[in-house]
C-alpha cells in the first residue's frame, strides 16, 4: 500500500472515531436534556430510557480507540508533531478525556446509583446531576469542536 492509501485510509479512520465520539455525545446531550423535561411522566418509563441512554457510553471507547491509533498513524505518516496548532489539539484532547473521566463517569455512576435505589421519587435526586451532566456534554460537544476547528485551520 503506497503512502497517499495509507494516509486516506487513516484520516477516514480518524473521522470515523471522531463521529462515533462527537455523535455519541451530542445524542446523549439532546436525549437527556430531552428526557430531563419528563421527568414528572411515568417513572418506569424515564428509568427504561435513562438505562438505555447510559448504555451509549459504551461506544465512546471505540471510537476512542479509532482516534487514538488512526492519529498515532497520522502522525507517524505526516511529523505534525511540532506544529502548534497539533499541540494546542493535543491539549484539547486531553481536556476531553480529562472531562470525560473525571466529571462525566462521576454523573452517569450518581445517575445509576439513584436509578437502581427502590425512591419512588427519583424526578427530585435526579435533577442536580443531570444538570452537570447537560453541562458535561455541552463542554465535550465544545471541545469536540475547538479539535475540529484546529485541525482544520491550523493556526501558527
Amino acid at each position: 500500500m503506497n503512502t497517499l492509501r495509507l494516509l486516506q485510509s487513516l484520516v477516514v479512520i480518524h473521522l470515523t472515531g471522531l463521529t462515533l465520539m462527537a455523535g455519541t455525545s451530542a445524542v446523549s446531550f439532546l436525549a437527556f436534556k430531552k428526557l430531563s423535561n419528563s421527568l414528572d411522566e411515568d417513572q418506569a418509563a424515564v428509568k427504561y430510557y435513562f438505562k438505555k441512554l447510559l448504555g451509549l457510553s459504551g461506544l465512546l471507547p471505540l471510537g476512542a480507540i479509532l482516534l487514538i491509533s488512526s492519529g498515532v498513524g497520522l502522525l507517524l505518516i505526516t511529523h505534525t508533531y511540532g506544529q502548534l496548532w497539533f499541540q494546542l489539539k493535543m491539549g484539547v484532547v486531553v481536556a476531553l478525556i480529562s472531562n470525560g473521566f473525571l466529571f462525566g463517569a462521576r454523573q452517569e455512576v450518581k445517575i445509576k446509583q439513584i436509578l437502581d435505589a427502590p425512591e419512588s421519587q427519583i424526578h427530585l435526586q435526579l435533577r442536580q446531576p443531570l444538570v452537570r451532566l447537560r453541562i458535561f456534554y455541552a463542554i465535550q460537544l465544545t471541545l469536540f469542536l475547538l479539535a475540529i476547528i484546529l485541525t482544520v485551520t491550523k493556526p501558527g
